[in-house]
């Protein structure tokens, strides 16, 4: 019982290790393991193509002395990967057709699975997550609105980076007995729910 508790305490203190890290940065899939700084190409040989897309631009203007300016594009996209209700999905970021990020979603749905409606779903969203997870959670909405803007950002060593944002606002019409639900994503990511009027 003593060495049990021993391996343990001992298990325990090399999972809290810094640096130490249980593959939270991969996705698994058929034809191998996906990691950061894998390529484009590679995530599609090894998984396939995402169940969901979502990209948008980023420009980063470096001022290298009083007459010249050099700006760097940046394509940002994100990947959601559906591996069904028994498994968590996964969101790959790559910029510039590079991951840079791997993180971890909700359950996915079975792919013949229709998510159910949000009037009767007990499926919460929460901030933060992409459409894609969204959509298998609540299905499309009912109605679907874009805009864009552009944001600039002061970077610590002096470069100033703009962001081009693309906003979309799902609205969910759930009846005229129910208020309507408004969820606004910036880059793809849910960054707001409001409540609207009633629905039709």
């Amino acid at each position: 019982m003593r060495n049990q508790r021993a391996a343990l305490w001992f298990f325990t203190l090399i999972l809290s290790a810094p640096g130490f890290t249980a593959y939270a940065d991969t996705v698994s899939c058929k034809q191998g393991t996906v990691f950061v700084d894998d390529s484009r190409a590679d995530v599609l040989m090894k998984c396939g193509e995402p169940e969901g897309k979502e990209s948008h631009q980023e420009e980063i203007s470096v001022q290298l002395d009083s007459s010249t300016k050099q700006k760097q594009f940046v394509t940002v996209e994100e990947w959601s990967y559906n591996f069904g209700p028994s498994q968590f999905m996964r969101i790959v970021t790559l910029r510039n057709g590079k991951v840079a990020d791997i993180r971890t979603g909700d359950y996915g749905h079975s792919i013949s699975e229709k998510p159910k409606p949000p009037a009767f779903s007990d499926r919460i969203v929460s901030i933060g997550e992409s459409t894609s997870e969204v959509a298998a959670k609540w299905g499309e909405p009912t109605w679907k609105n874009t805009r864009q803007e552009e944001l600039k950002e002061k970077l610590s060593d002096g470069k100033v980076r703009t962001i081009s944002i693309t906003i979309d606002e799902w609205t969910y019409n759930l009846g005229p007995d129910r208020f309507m639900r408004i969820l606004e994503f910036r880059n793809g990511k849910l960054t707001d729910i409001r409540t609207g009027s009633y629905g039709r």
